[in-house]
């Protein structure tokens, strides 16, 4: 198949997308937090809505069944999660677990506080279960759909799920706690701050590797510097010209060094922009991701910062 050829696949797959994006957009923000509820990180669960919605649209034509749209995109989910707990060697369960009866538990508030010793003393299968179950009061029916086993494997990985949450003691400290790091500058991140402090596209295009890869996450992705610069840059460009000031700033939230890029309005208030992630190799941009379109990440940036949010930029991910 030739480049022409992909090129006019891949607008009309453009057009299934936003079609499939649409649909999906009413369990968006139920995904992400389910997402964030396994992960327990903001960026592994906007990783996590990533994969999820890529998979979820690249099956469709081998699916010949009706499906909810909902518990699709939660068992692709719970899946990958899954997946990725194998490869880590995390996983031990059996799907032949002997039926046991639901046991009642409703103490929510102990399930969330007692998270990071949930997922390091539970199996995969478990933990799966017990967030569908007690933090998003799904049946047991429904969860075993999600996941793929039998109604009484899911009661026993339930209940022993909630016997480990009872007899368990939270360890002293927080073994699991994400270290503080100090935040590493190098050239390159301090001309991209000038850049957007400047709203200098030259400036940021002079730091652009040629075979840099940019991914605006949940919108599209660019390869190349000149495919940056004639696209995401120039629509950049096109935004912050209409805006006050930008405030600019490289630091470390949960765990990660990204770029936050906020407006000062006339009102004196900051209002979020952007998080950038960046990579770079000998001075040079050599990796670019953008969170603008991941709603409920920057929902969730804006809070913890305690800062507005730009969301005129922001409406769906479509």
């Amino acid at each position: 198949m030739t480049v022409d050829n992909l090129n006019n696949l891949s607008i009309n797959l453009r057009n299934l997308e936003r079609d499939f994006k649409e649909k999906i957009e009413p369990y968006r923000s139920d995904l992400w937090r389910y997402c964030y509820s396994l992960t327990r990180s903001p960026w592994d669960a906007e990783d996590l809505v990533q994969d999820t919605l890529l998979k979820s649209f690249s099956i469709l034509s081998k699916l010949y069944q009706p499906v909810k749209t909902k518990s699709i995109l939660f068992k692709i989910a719970t899946n990958l999660f899954i997946d990725q707990k194998r490869k880590d060697k995390h996983l031990n369960f059996s799907e032949n677990d002997e039926f046991v009866n639901n046991i009642p538990f409703d103490d929510d508030l102990q399930l969330l506080e007692n998270i990071d010793f949930l997922v390091t003393s539970l199996t995969s299968m478990q933990y799966v279960v017990l967030i569908l179950s007690d933090v998003f009061k799904y049946k047991g029916k429904e969860i075993a759909e999600i996941v793929g086993t039998t109604e009484g494997a899911i009661y026993t990985n339930l209940s022993r799920a909630r016997e480990q949450l009872r007899n368990g003691k939270k360890k002293e400290g927080q073994k699991n706690k994400t270290k503080n790091r100090d935040i590493e500058y190098n050239k390159a991140i301090d001309i991209l701050l000038e850049g957007f402090r400047s709203k200098d596209p030259t400036l940021i295009s002079s730091i652009l590797d040629e075979n840099v890869v940019t991914d605006i996450t949940h919108s599209g992705i660019e390869f190349g510097s000149d495919e940056t610069k004639n696209n995401s840059l120039k629509d950049w460009y096109e935004i912050v010209q209409t805006q006050h000031i930008d405030v600019s700033e490289y630091k470390m939230l949960w765990g990660r060094p990204v770029i936050i890029e906020l407006e000062k309005k006339h009102d004196n208030q900051l209002y979020l922009n952007n998080v950038h992630y960046i990579e770079t190799v000998n001075g040079k941009i050599t990796y670019w991701k953008f969170y603008c379109f991941s709603w409920d990440l920057m929902e969730m940036v804006s809070k913890e910062l305690k800062v507005n949010l730009n969301a005129e930029y922001f409406y769906h991910i479509f």
